[in-house]
């Protein structure tokens, strides 16, 4: 990773110094070829001038340099987490795909922290997040990766596993970060609850559509599933106070361990 380009991408000016040079020498140069006498003066500075303004834009990262980094450092989540939880697709639950979430962190706990609006409009910032979620029919997985553009020391791994009894809910928060320098920008931050009120995920998303159906479908998943897995267990208790009575009354045999009476 090319953190000194991309610190630049965020600290650098527009226009550097090189930059306005290159600039300068190409206006000069072009003037010089519209005279036959210095017509070849002027082509080898046209050509000085594009070697040095090539020189200048290459030493800093730009938009797609940023996406592109991000995106390496936080790939194939999906199958890191089902070799870590030993979960397949057959086991996929059939109502909720696996969801991504990904996104410029604009609330880290480091102390540093860059920003800048790219030319094409879009905020970042120098961390990127990234998780998977998957859902089967009785769990909820989540398998994340952060990191630092700037730096490489900073590459964190999130994991865990939660039962849908163990859910409450999940939110999606539109917030507002306002840099040192110019206008505030909107950020979007998605969390999931636990019982306990614990947010078990807190990451900051790119925001669209997919997000309000992430939601949506979360919320969806917790209440239908716990539902289902209460009743499922109620049932599994009541036929197994039944055959503990039968048990009792000699009517059925008693199992080989005797404790689950």
């Amino acid at each position: 990773m090319e953190t000194k380009r991309n610190v630049k991408f965020f600290i650098a000016p527009p226009i550097s110094i090189p930059m306005i040079i290159g600039l300068v020498i190409l206006a000069v140069s072009i003037f010089f070829v519209c005279f036959e006498d210095s017509r070849l003066g002027g082509i080898i500075g046209i050509i000085v001038a594009l070697m040095v303004l090539v020189f200048s834009s290459g030493s800093k990262s730009d938009e797609t340099d940023i996406d592109y980094q991000a995106q390496q450092l936080t790939r194939d989540l999906q199958e890191e987490s089902m070799k870590k939880y030993e979960v397949y697709e057959k086991n996929f639950l059939k109502m909720m795909k696996p969801i991504d979430f990904t996104g410029f962190d604009f609330e880290p706990k480091e102390d540093v922290i860059y920003f800048k609006k790219g030319k094409d409009g879009t905020p970042r910032t120098n961390y990127f997040a990234s998780y998977n979620l998957i859902f089967t029919g009785e769990k909820m997985y989540v398998y994340g990766k952060r990191v630092s553009l700037t730096d490489e020391a900073i590459n964190e791994t999130k994991t865990g596993s939660y039962k849908y009894t163990e859910l409450d809910h999940a939110e999606l928060l539109e917030k507002t970060f306002t840099p040192e320098k110019g206008e505030p920008v909107a950020y979007y931050v998605f969390k999931i609850f636990d019982k306990k009120g614990n947010a078990i995920l807190d990451t900051c998303i790119n925001y669209g559509a997919d997000a309000d159906k992430a939601l949506e479908d979360i919320n969806r998943a917790i209440v239908v599933r716990t539902e289902e897995l209460k009743k499922k267990a109620e049932e599994k208790a009541i036929k197994l106070k039944e055959f503990r009575e039968k048990v009792m009354a000699g009517e059925a045999d008693l199992p080989a361990d005797e404790g689950f009476i």
